[in-house]
């Protein structure tokens, strides 16, 4: 009988860093969220990242880090990164639990999100988990704002705790919980947070106008000087 360690295509985990120029944006930050990631699956690797990524070629895109028994790579793509203009929002019947790795770290297990992703008729659609309670979008973490609170689910909710979610929480008061969808529905304000579109606006949900990007605006200012001065520090 075959054992899991014999056929497990599950067991995997992956970081996607965006290029500019052939300079990797928050090295040492997707480094540390892959470690956390391994942990949890029991991974682990000997592979040299910081030798890998002086043999980036100079041009811009995505670099991926694939972890797996026995086998870790990375893969670089070359292409243009998608402007962070607004983009609408609907709510996906396919559910996440909250508890589960697939939810909480970035897997090569990513049939939920790809699956809800396809199926939606919006550029993004939020996932709650098996509570109802707000997890996170198919392809980042969600922040919204009631007035000035600022809220954004929390990591046992079923969210990655992501690098720029965590840009986010260096720079604002946010209230991290479990939040039903009617809580969202409630938002002036909600925003997308992704390392490779980084800090997006949403200008639509059901039951939600929105119109307002004010504090998005404000991070993303921070979070662009913040790219500048890591392409300035890089050799």
């Amino acid at each position: 009988m075959n054992t899991p360690a014999d056929f497990a295509p599950w067991l995997g985990v992956f970081e996607t860093l965006r290029v500019i120029d052939g300079k990797p944006l928050f090295f040492a930050e997707h480094q540390a969220e892959l470690a956390r990631a391994m942990e949890a699956l029991g991974l682990k690797t000997g592979f040299d990242f910081e030798r890998a990524r002086t043999e980036l070629p100079r041009l811009s895109g995505r670099w991926r880090w694939i972890v797996k028994p026995g086998d870790t790579r990375t893969l670089f793509t070359e292409g243009t990164i998608p402007p962070a203009d607004p983009v609408a929002l609907s709510v996906s019947p396919v559910r996440v639990g909250s508890a589960n790795w697939d939810a909480r770290f970035k897997t090569v297990s990513y049939l939920s999100h790809a699956q809800a992703w396809t199926m939606a008729s919006t550029p993004e659609v939020v996932l709650l988990n098996e509570h109802g309670h707000v997890a996170s979008a198919a392809r980042g973490n969600l922040f919204w704002r009631r007035k000035d609170r600022v809220c954004t689910p929390a990591h046992e909710a079923g969210c990655r705790c992501g690098v720029v979610r965590a840009f986010v929480l260096g720079r604002l008061e946010v209230e991290i919980g479990h939040f039903p969808l009617s809580h969202l529905q409630e938002a002036e304000e909600i925003f997308l947070t992704s390392s490779i579109r980084g800090i997006a606006s949403v200008n639509a949900l059901p039951g939600c106008a929105l119109a307002d990007f004010s504090t998005a605006n404000k991070l993303r200012a921070a979070y662009e000087e913040a790219i500048v001065v890591q392409l300035e520090v890089q050799p």
